[in-house]
């Protein structure tokens, strides 16, 4: 009887903290650059013949664009290291913390991907209950709900980190919701105040995005330090068979 040998390949993959953390800072830093690029040829009306093209690739309150899919992928990445972290933390009591959290990665991924918020934005409610120019989206409400409930359900979760994830992780979030729903609010008071179309609210819109991103790389960067603390080496086992 043949004997079927069995070999295994060792692909390592060095992830260095601080140099993912340049890169990805990098990379924001681009993208807002080439927001505000898109946004001046928005408010010029298009004036070189791929402007637009240009402005659809680039925009930053765009859909289906660089920026859109940079962020849902770099929110999907937060999902996988928390997922990592999870398995490591299997026998943790806040194993549970863990687990959901990357679930609501997974949704913030798709959402930023797919936009689904924008179901809640509904303009009969807002006019009907005359509501502040803040709620001009007036999806930010049940976000604002959801926060606060995240924020209380997750207290003692965060008290519990080590004080540097703990530090990192509060810095994160401060700076994503800060934009994710402190700018949207302040954005509806400039729709209202100057408009659409007007330099200021576009200022508003690249403010918003920025601190979206950076939020999300400083995120990031605490996960894979809290992982490196956790373990100095991860090993990913993929079994091939034809059967």
């Amino acid at each position: 009887m043949t004997k079927v040998s069995i070999s295994s390949v060792e692909l390592p993959i060095h992830l260095r903290t601080k140099t993912i953390a340049r890169r990805l800072i990098v990379i924001v830093i681009s993208l807002t650059f080439a927001g505000v690029l898109s946004g001046y040829f928005w408010l010029s009306k298009f004036p070189l013949p791929a402007s637009k093209w240009f402005y659809e690739l680039f925009s930053l309150d765009g859909e289906f664009n660089i920026p859109a899919w940079y962020s849902a992928f770099s929110l999907l990445f937060c999902s996988g290291l928390l997922k990592v972290i999870t398995v490591i933390k299997t026998k943790d009591r806040h194993f549970s913390y863990w687990k959901t959290l990357s679930f609501i990665f997974v949704y913030l991924s798709l959402d930023e991907a797919f936009s689904f918020h924008e179901i809640l934005i509904i303009p009969s409610v807002r006019q009907a209950l005359h509501l502040n120019p803040i709620f001009f989206q007036t999806w930010v409400i049940p976000g604002v709900v959801l926060v606060a409930v995240f924020t209380f359900k997750y207290l003692k979760f965060w008290l519990a980190l080590p004080p540097k994830t703990r530090y990192l992780f509060f810095i994160a979030a401060v700076v994503y919701v800060s934009g994710t729903l402190g700018m949207e609010m302040i954005g509806g008071l400039l729709i209202e105040d100057f408009g659409r179309r007007s330099i200021i609210t576009l200022t508003g819109i690249v403010i918003e995005e920025f601190l979206e991103m950076i939020g999300i790389v400083i995120f990031i960067y605490a996960l894979l330090a809290y992982l490196s603390s956790l373990k100095e080496s991860i090993q990913l086992k993929i079994y091939i068979s034809d059967q």
